[in-house]
């Protein structure tokens, strides 16, 4: 839940400036009760607060008290509203588009200096029309930032970018905000080996949604965390049930309007994340259907994606004894993939090159083997040009 104290701390900020504005010292002693902010939260607004109240929470979220307090906006105003809200999303796209594929080496520093240079200059400017705007565009833009770092090999970094754009989200009264942030969060953990923590961060952004407008995508990517998470724990049931949540979600997702903002979740990578969950499982055929699913719908254009679908399909091979079509497949990633920038593919390579050397003494494993050693020789003199020291880079 969006954070009461937080809310008043923001609420204050605003009443002093209105109060300078306005030339009416009184109006910096007004207040919001923690009742009747719950009630708002809830959905429960029975009429538009006093005109004080209503002139301070205008100049806070930017919009008429007629807007914040009156029946929701249709689909299609909504939708246009946020294509006109902020700047900060046309960026987020562009850069969403060259992570996917060029991956996180070749992007991240340039979405850091954004950060610094045009996103910290929007929260210098708290308590005007674009405050709340403002912290919804640093969450996001900073959790994107979390993640290229961890592709490009800054885990820790990842770790501290995800924590402050979990900061921002709570300062956003749209709870989709943090727990967007949290189904990375959940999924950066589970990358980590944190499987326990993993668990409770999916949990707790599915909390964040319950009572709210529904978003399919985001709640479809939640269960998907939460299913991985409980395979890895060896809660093979739970795992199933929070699997299908997630196609349950997914399912509805076409008719119910996603912000632009929250991050892509479609059929391949519910695929994707359901062939990893039960590899783990070790229900191999299901998980070879999934892996291949999620390859099929995949195209081109998302690169490292398509890696990880490749990597995560000849694992399963692997797991059912077909070594020579793992090969196969490793082979056409290894002609793809040379120039990603995304350190996440070489410790996945890594980790299926691993899984190969036990077949070594067939010859076509051995080719694929030395093709694979020399493509990581290849991918660290580019990945060297593209990465800094843990902690050289800051947020």
């Amino acid at each position: 839940m969006y954070p009461y104290e937080s809310f008043c701390f923001h609420f204050k900020r605003a009443a002093h400036e209105v109060a300078q504005l306005d030339r009416n010292p009184r109006l910096a002693t007004t207040m919001v009760s923690r009742s009747a902010w719950e009630r708002w939260f809830e959905g429960d607004i029975q009429s538009t607060p006093r005109a004080n109240t209503c002139r301070i929470l205008e100049h806070l979220l930017g919009e008429p008290a007629d807007v914040l307090f009156g029946p929701p906006l249709p689909t299609q105003q909504r939708e246009d509203q946020a294509r006109t809200q902020s700047p900060h999303l046309d960026a987020m796209t562009t850069f969403r588009l060259a992570d996917r594929q060029l991956g996180g080496g070749h992007v991240y520093s340039s979405l850091v200096i954004y950060l610094r240079t045009e996103v910290a200059t929007t929260l210098i400017g708290l308590g005007t029309a674009q405050g709340t705007e403002a912290f919804r565009d640093a969450a996001v833009l900073t959790e994107m930032a979390g993640w290229m770092a961890y592709d490009s090999g800054r885990d820790s970094v990842a770790q501290g970018h995800l924590l402050s754009a979990l900061n921002f989200g709570q300062a956003v009264a749209d709870a989709t905000v943090a727990a967007n942030v949290e189904a990375s969060m959940s999924h950066l953990a589970l990358q980590g080996g944190y499987a326990d923590q993993a668990v409770e961060l999916a949990r707790s952004g599915l909390g964040r949604l319950r009572g709210i407008e529904a978003v399919p995508v985001l709640a479809s990517r939640l269960h998907a965390m939460k299913a991985r998470a409980l395979a890895r724990l060896g809660y093979a049931k739970q795992a199933q049930q929070s699997l299908d949540s997630a196609r349950e979600e997914l399912a509805a997702a076409d008719t119910v309007y996603v912000p632009n903002w929250v991050a892509p979740f479609d059929d391949a990578a519910l695929a994707s994340e359901a062939a990893s969950t039960l590899l783990e499982l070790r229900v191999f055929p299901a998980a070879l259907e999934e892996a291949n699913r999620a390859l099929e719908l995949r195209d081109a254009s998302r690169a490292r994606s398509r890696g990880l679908g490749q990597i995560t399909l000849a694992k399963t091979l692997i797991a059912q004894g077909q070594v020579e079509a793992a090969c196969a497949v490793t082979d056409d990633l290894l002609e793809t993939c040379q120039s990603l920038g995304s350190i996440r593919i070489s410790r996945e390579l890594a980790d299926l090159q691993v899984s190969l050397e036990p077949y070594a003494s067939s010859r076509p494993v051995k080719e694929t083997i030395d093709r694979m050693t020399g493509v990581a020789r290849h991918r660290r003199l580019l990945l060297a040009s593209l990465t800094a020291p843990e902690g050289s880079q800051r947020e």
